[in-house]
């Protein structure tokens, strides 16, 4: 099986907020060329040079 992908390890993570907990179940592709962390920042950093500055 030479045309087979390997998946990426999933993650999950369970938040207790009150008296509900929640299960959040994240997953990248195997091919992706940034992790989540510089996705953020890299999006935060272009949101802001698109927003004028106040003086």
């Amino acid at each position: 099986m030479q045309n087979e992908k390997i998946a990426a390890p999933q993650m999950v993570r369970e938040y207790k907020i009150g008296n509900t907990t929640y299960v959040v179940k994240s997953h990248s592709r195997p091919d992706a060329t940034e992790d989540a962390v510089s996705k953020v920042k890299r999006l935060i950093r272009n949101d802001l040079r698109k927003k004028p500055q106040k003086p």
